[in-house]
């Protein structure tokens, strides 16, 4: 089944666009090591730098559901 793709802006640094992605990839992926690959993809290919931007205000944002201490 398809999954919706959604950034996660909890653990964001600039759009959260690798935070959504390795949360996507795999439930118990570290976000710094979809980072780190996307940096290194970026290196060689220049044009991954804009295909962040543009994820980054095309995919949707996912939903913060807030905790209350009752």
């Amino acid at each position: 089944m398809y999954r919706l793709k959604r950034v996660n802006r909890k653990e964001a640094r600039l759009f959260g666009v690798c935070g959504g992605l390795a949360k996507y990839v795999d439930r118990d992926m570290d976000p710094v090591i979809m980072r780190i690959i996307w940096v290194s993809l970026s290196l060689f290919q220049p044009l991954f730098i804009l295909l962040y931007f543009i994820l980054g205000l095309v995919l949707k944002q996912e939903e913060l559901k807030e905790e209350k201490d009752i």
